[in-house]
């Protein structure tokens, strides 16, 4: 990493440096990353801005022209390296706040309590009558649609109250609505 700026790392290839600021020993340190760090991890090419001190920068207008190059060029870096190892990065999870992820995980809820509201004397026979819960969970999983490992968690988040006739007629609704959206 550059301390005097975006033209004196040229040559080492590193998705990152850093230029200064107006404030005394402040420096703006550019980076590139293989993910979003603001989330759960957006794949793609990304500049994540900072400071070496943690502060707000200060930028004199003098600066900004080498602000800029610097983002180009830590810009060009971080997409040039994700041609060539982005699909070697080992990401998490889905991106918990992609809005189609969302719309999934909602779909699959209501999905969920209209499946347990359909089954509902169903699965309180079986957990009435069940040797302990991985019994009662093996029993109830394809009633729920869902894997026998997700059933205690599933049911100990569920508010029983949502199955009476307003709520269950809303979900309804809401669920239909979801299954439209594009």
């Amino acid at each position: 990493m550059s301390n005097e700026g975006a033209g004196e790392d040229l040559d080492t290839g590193d998705a990152e440096t850093a230029v200064r600021t107006g404030i005394r020993d402040q420096r703006m340190v550019v980076s590139g990353w293989f993910a979003s760090h603001a989330d759960t991890g957006t794949p793609g090419p990304h500049v994540h801005l900072s400071t070496n001190d943690r502060q707000d920068p200060v930028l004199k207008t003098s600066q900004i022209p080498e602000l800029i190059g610097a983002l180009n060029l830590v810009g060009e870096r971080i997409e040039r390296l994700w041609e060539t190892d982005g699909a070697d990065y080992p990401f998490g999870e889905p991106d918990d706040n992609d809005p189609a992820v969302i719309r999934r995980r909602r779909i699959d809820h209501l999905v969920l309590l209209d499946n347990l509201r359909t089954h509902f004397t169903e699965i309180a026979d079986i957990l009435l009558r069940s040797r302990d819960m991985h019994d009662a969970s093996a029993a109830i999983a394809p009633l729920l649609g869902i894997d026998e490992s997700e059933v205690t968690y599933r049911l100990n988040n569920i508010n029983l109250f949502a199955m009476t006739r307003t709520p269950s007629e809303a979900r309804t609704k809401q669920l239909t609505d979801l299954r439209q959206e594009p």
